[in-house]
């Protein structure tokens, strides 16, 4: 559910890259990364462990200009690799507005894509989400090899109707741009048919002496099926709730990073802490 961010006239919207392990959705992303100008787009950053690494960064089309008076960002987000926990996955699809469903098209890949759309369907459910509800492009990826099934032949056997196919090599960046472009479309013509005349509560973390930095903006949760679709601001005024949201890691200069989420009613933020820890001399 996209979010309207008022004193910045900003409606902040989430893609999400969801796929089988090694399908491509990372060397995506990177991809996208680079042919988007850095003056568009936000540093591409990294968050979580050894596993279950968290990859994600946000850019403005310039080409599009105002949307209804307003700028649309677009938060782009995918799990690396190997995924160890579902809860990872959920964490991510949360509140997404978009899904670029990356399908592995070789021989081999098609059983594991037919998996994993499975496990999409379960996470979505779980959110009261469908594909008939939020936008959806499948990116078939490793087009180029012989035996690669074509996006009808992968549409037909992951039993999908009524959704964009686009054959993509990854690596290349062949047809990356164009799955992107392609969802991106589908959410602006869903945000035509809402009305971003409200401000989003968003809560403020005082650190006092501490500093941090965010590094993302996660769109709230879908709201229950009963709700407008329309952003509405709470008439209440919860207090924010503060939660650690993953492993903390030291980097190699000595810096303690630990991931946090602010919570604030439906609302929330990401936040990396940084600490430098030196030892008393007694």
């Amino acid at each position: 559910m996209a979010l309207f961010n008022k004193s910045k006239r900003e409606i902040n919207a989430k893609i999400v890259y969801f796929g089988p392990p090694y399908a491509g959705k990372s060397t995506s992303l990177k991809f996208v990364h680079r042919k988007l100008k850095p003056e568009h787009r936000s540093p591409l950053k990294t968050m979580g462990g050894q596993r279950d690494r968290m990859l994600f960064f946000d850019f403005m089309p310039p080409e599009l200009g105002d949307f209804n008076g307003c700028r649309v960002r677009f938060h782009v987000y995918t799990v690396q690799g190997e995924v160890a926990s579902p809860s990872s996955w959920k964490t991510v699809l949360k509140g997404a507005d978009g899904i670029v469903f990356v399908a592995d098209s070789s021989a081999q890949g098609v059983a594991a894509s037919r998996d994993y759309l499975e496990k999409l369907r379960e996470y979505m459910a779980g959110f009261e989400q469908t594909f008939a509800m939020t936008p959806c492009v499948v990116q078939c990826t490793k087009g180029d090899l012989p035996d690669a099934a074509g996006p009808a032949e992968m549409l037909q056997a992951l039993s999908m109707t009524g959704v964009t196919a686009l054959p993509v090599v990854a690596t290349t960046g062949e047809g990356v741009i164009q799955a992107l472009s392609a969802v991106v479309k589908q959410i602006l013509s869903r945000l035509r048919e809402q009305r971003f005349d409200e401000e989003a509560a968003e809560g403020e973390l005082t650190t006092g002496s501490l500093s941090e930095e965010p590094v993302s903006e996660e769109p709230a949760a879908p709201a229950a099926a009963a709700a407008s679709p329309a952003m509405t601001e709470s008439s209440e005024s919860p207090e924010p709730s503060l939660e650690i949201s993953g492993p903390s890691e030291r980097s190699a200069d000595g810096l303690f990073r630990i991931p946090l989420i602010v919570k604030y009613g439906t609302h929330r933020k990401h936040y990396q802490l940084s600490l430098q820890l030196s030892e008393l001399q007694e």
